[in-house]
């Protein structure tokens, strides 16, 4: 192979600056978005996922509907109302607060508001079952472990290395504390996560008298039946769905008790962990 082979070969393989610079700004835009949803559900939208679109919903008491939708054409999202079944102007709708604040935080102008999560509703969820019991012992869940954080006035920030690709989805979140802050980074790479999704399925379907299993191939791999690889399909593509915003979860839940020094275990027991949480609130939903 000459010289000039060996270069084009390698060239092949090498992302340009163009590219780097285009895959960055990618990321950037997306982890914005996510940001963006995020702010709307904390003004008190409804999130709605359909099977093309993504829709935020709030009804005023006026009566009037407003709502911003996400799709293929809209990607970076549209907002839209609605009153007494005739949709509003675009002067109307951009004086609306709500879209006001929102377009506030788009411009860096306005923070994140907090949850809806006071303490008085941090203690009644506590009561109703923000935990949930591994290894005989009781964990807090995300929902209570995020009301822990307003009360102590930790800020969650979602950093830029946050994305979702087709191999898998990564969240990397910052919890602030004063001067202090911590990272945390989890990250769901959709071929480990069918494998296990696959072995959940089996195993739930032997413990009801079904057979998931049809034989095995030359390498032990088992054959499964049209019934299991369905619902494997189907817990698959839900968990591929919510995938980014879980792993968002996630990391903010695991960065607010080590902030609050609250955690103490290794990463591959606190993954064990959540992982047979998030088993047990599947099997709940069935």
């Amino acid at each position: 192979m000459d010289q000039q082979q060996l270069v084009e070969e390698k060239e092949e393989t090498m992302l340009s600056d163009d590219e780097l610079e285009n895959e960055a700004k990618e990321t950037t835009k997306e982890q914005r978005r996510e940001e963006e949803k995020e702010f709307l559900r904390r003004m008190g939208f409804k999130e709605k996922k359909l099977e093309d679109k993504i829709q935020f919903v709030k009804k005023m008491e006026d009566g009037t509907t407003i709502g911003r939708t996400y799709n293929e054409r809209y990607k970076n999202g549209v907002f839209w109302g609605v009153r007494d079944g005739k949709p509003l102007g675009r002067e109307e709708l951009k004086e609306r607060e709500e879209i006001k604040q929102f377009y506030a935080f788009r411009r860096r102008e306005a923070q994140m508001p907090q949850p809806p999560a006071v303490r008085e509703k941090a203690k009644a969820f506590e009561k109703r079952g923000g935990t949930y019991e591994v290894e005989g012992h009781e964990e807090p869940d995300a929902w209570l472990t995020q009301c822990w954080g307003n009360e102590a006035g930790i800020n969650i920030e979602i950093l830029n290395q946050t994305k979702q690709t087709d191999e898998y989805a990564m969240a990397v979140v910052r919890a602030h504390l004063g001067n202090q802050f911590v990272d945390e980074a989890v990250v769901h790479y959709f071929s480990v996560s069918k494998e296990i999704i696959a072995f959940e399925v089996i195993e739930k379907m032997l413990k009801k008298g079904e057979n998931p299993i049809e034989g095995y191939d030359e390498d032990g791999k088992p054959i499964l039946s049209q019934q299991a690889k369905y619902r494997i399909y189907k817990r698959f593509i839900r968990f591929k769905n919510f995938a980014l915003r879980t792993a968002i979860s996630m990391a903010a839940r695991r960065a607010i008790l080590k902030i609050m020094n609250r955690e103490w275990r290794e990463e591959e027991e606190i993954e064990a962990e959540e992982r047979e949480a998030q088993i047990m609130e599947e099997e709940k939903r069935g």
